[in-house]
């Protein structure tokens, strides 16, 4: 009896060792790095078969074993980067308490749909052409202060994001616009969707004309007292838009020729501002169209490293621009 129950115990332990070696050793780690996608709804067998197919485990028996032992049956859908030769506890860690594989994401500030777009794409986070095809279709989204919107551009908040490989373009643009919401001024996404697209098309053409964050409350200053006179806004930074979204070409300066294509955009022909936003405008643009500088300036002209020349006369801005010629 003594000798039966021994033998037991070791067949016990033999079996727990087995067990431990199944779940916590591997031979060695690869070191190939692949992107798993677990999609929501599957259930835990049907994950360790995937698991097994693509050969991140040999066993899908032992991992649901491990899953049920170990009280993790609980499995996350997302992205997950696994490396080949992990040990099955491990991989369920990973899946189990949701540690999502995510690739930082960078839009600059100015930053256009299209370009974002791109970068989106080159990530591999999803498809341009899906992203540019839900960023012209506002209503899909239902957000009450877009009612009225064209297109999506100026709403896109450009920041750093932390996104999966193979997000749906929806999610990523709902995340852009959730961003927007935290950070737009004052009670701003409460007015009216005209008046708040006004000061969005504003802030999109001094984002684009301003590289110096003191200098964007003047530069708002001196497009809103255009306005006010009902002159033309002549802004280069319009045209160089048109040029790139009508004709697909891009532009970093621009000829007299240059200025006389016939767009909307195009605010050296057209009274008034554009009929969109012509880039996602950062914060600092966005507080500077709300709390524009009192000025009486009507002109500007880029002086050294980035900042500007002010002037209230047409004469001073000549001066200005022969000043900034001979720098």
């Amino acid at each position: 009896m003594k000798k039966y129950h021994f033998g037991f115990i070791v067949v016990i332990y033999l079996f727990c060792f087995i067990l431990y070696i199944a779940f916590y050793y591997s031979p060695g780690i690869s070191g190939v790095f692949q992107t798993m996608v677990i999609h929501s709804g599957l259930s835990n067998r049907v994950i360790a078969q995937d698991l097994k197919k693509n050969g991140f485990i040999t066993s899908p028996v032992l991992f649901l074993a491990f899953t049920f032992l170990s009280d993790q049956g609980r499995l996350i859908a997302g992205n997950y980067q696994l490396q080949t030769g992990e040990t099955i506890s491990e991989i369920v860690s990973k899946i189990a308490q949701g540690r999502f594989y995510q690739i930082k994401v960078t839009f600059p500030e100015g930053s256009t749909i299209k370009q974002m777009a791109g970068w989106l794409e080159q990530a591999g986070i999803c498809r341009q052409e899906d992203y540019l095809s839900f960023a012209q279709q506002p209503a899909v989204f239902q957000k009450p202060w877009l009612s009225g919107a064209k297109n999506l551009e100026g709403y896109l908040f450009p920041d750093t994001y932390y996104l999966s490989p193979g997000t749906d373009p929806r999610e990523v643009i709902e995340i852009q616009l959730k961003r927007f919401e935290d950070v737009y001024p004052g009670n701003l996404l409460e007015e009216s969707f005209t008046v708040m697209n006004q000061k969005v098309i504003l802030a999109s053409i001094v984002e684009r004309e301003a590289q110096i964050k003191d200098e964007k409350p003047i530069v708002a200053s001196v497009f809103l007292n255009r306005l006010k006179m009902n002159m033309k806004l002549e802004s280069c930074a319009t045209v160089i838009y048109a040029w790139d979204q009508e004709k697909g070409v891009q532009l970093s300066s621009l000829s007299l020729d240059d200025l006389t294509l016939q767009s909307p955009y195009n605010t050296y022909l057209h009274q008034g501002l554009p009929p969109t936003p012509i880039c996602n405008p950062g914060l600092d643009s966005l507080k500077a169209v709300e709390n524009p500088s009192q000025t009486d300036y009507y002109f500007f002209v880029l002086g050294e490293n980035g900042s500007h020349y002010f002037s209230k006369t047409f004469d001073e801005h000549l001066k200005n621009k022969k000043k900034s010629t001979t720098q």
